[in-house]
């Protein structure tokens, strides 16, 4: 019967969740680049706050060329700070209504210059998704440029819990088991033996 109710809190809490995430990347001129993002919510929750990372040394001069009506959006360059490179971002912040589940943000559009030795379509793009209240980071993932990927979110804490238990109570019954078969006379014990003084 316990087996039954840890595998069914353990199904119950997998949820598929994921951000569908699109880019488009059209070449400008040399070095200059158009990322056109379109970012569906396919997990459980609303997102209000999402964060795209530029990594240091291969992309530089961000701007932002468009913007998702109802959303604020920050775009700052890739940096070195007092020798600490930081790399650039979008910060972009619902100011109406979040993205719900089920529903696609339009309208994210990036305008770069690419400094890297390879193809701008090969290179992976860190991203977070945070709630705007507190602030704390809700996913995050990374994806390739110019590929429609679906990128998982963290999995509920509630999972990892589920397993844990389910693996320790059946390593528990196996060590029954395995006890029974190497000593049939004998029925484990959960007392110590000690010696009385």
């Amino acid at each position: 019967m316990k087996v039954i109710l840890y595998l069914t809190l353990l199904v119950s809490s997998m949820n598929a969740n994921a951000l569908l995430i699109h880019t488009q990347v059209t070449k400008l001129s040399d070095q200059q680049y158009q990322a056109d993002y379109q970012i569906y919510n396919d997990t459980q929750g609303a997102v209000d706050g999402l964060m795209v990372y530029f990594q240091y040394g291969l992309f530089d001069n961000l701007s932002l060329f468009s913007s998702p009506a109802d959303w604020d959006v920050f775009v700052a360059p890739p940096e070195d700070l007092f020798g600490v490179q930081e790399d650039g971002f979008a910060d972009a912040l619902a100011l109406v209504a979040p993205l719900q589940a089920g529903d696609t943000l339009n309208g994210l559009s990036v305008v770069f210059d690419w400094l890297g030795d390879t193809d701008v379509i090969t290179s992976m793009q860190r991203f977070e998704t945070y709630d705007a209240n507190t602030f704390e980071v809700t996913s995050a993932g990374e994806y390739q440029l110019g590929f429609t990927q679906s990128v998982s979110a963290p999995a509920n804490a509630l999972f990892f819990i589920a397993l844990i238990s389910l693996i320790g109570m059946i390593s528990r019954r196996n060590t029954r088991f395995f006890h029974s078969a190497l000593f049939p006379n004998q029925r484990p014990s959960n007392t110590t033996s000690g010696v009385a003084a």
